[in-house]
């Protein structure tokens, strides 16, 4: 099962490097300048690596029935749907969630609302039959002679640059790139101020602003900031943002210095101990109570039961990360907001 799923990881991360070095080539050379294509920064392009891992199903399925690989229509149908079908999804995803149009066959003829046209699925199926019957045979040889530690080496390196670079997007694109109006703005901060001030002026989470977190943040700087983003995100998906806040805002309520001191394991017990001191704080709902056990999910193994704890959890890695690979503060920093009882 591990192995099974390790070679679907190092697929994905394989043919989206792939994928993208294909795609700077063409575009590259038709513009005849450098083209970074896709919504990411970095080297990879998750669209090839998803229609890497549906065409190798396609391919395996094919095989497995003599009357599928004779028929070479319904090769041609199959491969059309899965290439096409794919790229008219990620088309859409892309205009709907990042307000962003990655390609347009507008001025192509016999295309759907500029994502998709006959022309560019004819190469999509070409490349298919490429993949079957070049790509795929001399991959299988590589993913039984490649040393298992590479593999593992490559998909972690890669599957966390992508996981980094598509974090840093969302957050951007979903929390700023439609601006509020001034008005708005000014009366979502005077709520997050308003929920957030009974907590921010108790001494015990005032205590947190003696703990180094991460590099260059207090643990209290910290907590702010991910109670901060998480109700931003809160506003956006019209979620239970008191919780999220008073969640959020305990979520590292612990008195010791955790990279010198404090419990073994610290990363899988120390949503335990906040929890135990957040409930000397203040009264917790069972949903706040669930934020604050489950923000390391998945070291938590049980998955969070509401929406605004898995807000919370990605919002916490999110700025955890942020805080190791750069000192720069973003938009999301909560440090400007001073509560005052």
């Amino acid at each position: 099962m591990i192995s099974g799923s390790l070679n679907i990881l190092f697929s994905f991360c394989l043919f989206s490097i792939l994928g993208w070095v294909l795609e700077v080539s063409y575009r590259s050379l038709r513009d005849r300048r450098f083209v970074n294509p896709g919504l990411l920064k970095g080297p990879y392009l998750i669209l090839y690596g998803a229609g890497a891992l549906i065409l190798m199903g396609c391919v395996s399925l094919i095989h497995e029935y003599n009357f599928l690989e004779s028929n070479f229509l319904i090769k041609v149908f199959v491969y059309f749907a899965a290439t096409t079908g794919i790229e008219l999804i990620s088309g859409f995803n892309a205009q709907y969630f990042f307000h962003v149009r990655l390609w347009d066959y507008s001025d192509q003829r016999f295309q759907y609302k500029g994502h998709i046209c006959l022309k560019f699925s004819i190469y999509w199926i070409l490349l298919a039959f490429v993949f079957e019957y070049f790509l795929f045979p001399l991959y299988q040889i590589l993913i039984i002679w490649l040393p298992h530690g590479v593999k593992i080496l490559f998909v972690g390196v890669v599957a966390s640059m992508m996981f980094i670079d598509l974090a840093v997007l969302s957050v951007r694109q979903f929390l700023f790139a439609n601006k509020w109006t001034k008005k708005e703005e000014a009366a979502i901060e005077t709520e997050f101020l308003e929920t957030a001030a009974p907590l921010l002026d108790n001494p015990t989470v005032k205590a947190l602003s003696q703990y180094n977190h991460h590099r260059g943040k207090t643990r209290l700087d910290h907590v702010k900031e991910v109670a901060w983003l998480s109700f931003l995100w809160g506003k956006r998906l019209s979620l239970d943002c008191s919780a999220i806040v008073r969640g959020a805002l305990l979520h590292d309520l612990f008195f010791y210095d955790w990279l010198r001191e404090g419990p073994r394991l610290h990363g899988f017990r120390h949503h335990n101990i906040s929890l135990k001191n957040a409930r000397k704080v203040t009264f917790l709902s069972k949903k706040e109570e669930d934020i604050i056990k489950k923000h390391m999910w998945p070291l938590t193994i049980i998955p969070p039961r509401y929406p605004e704890s898995f807000v919370v959890s990605f919002v916490d890695t999110f700025c955890s990360t942020r805080d190791y690979i750069g000192s720069s503060k973003g938009k999301g920093d909560c440090s400007r907001f001073t509560v005052h009882s």
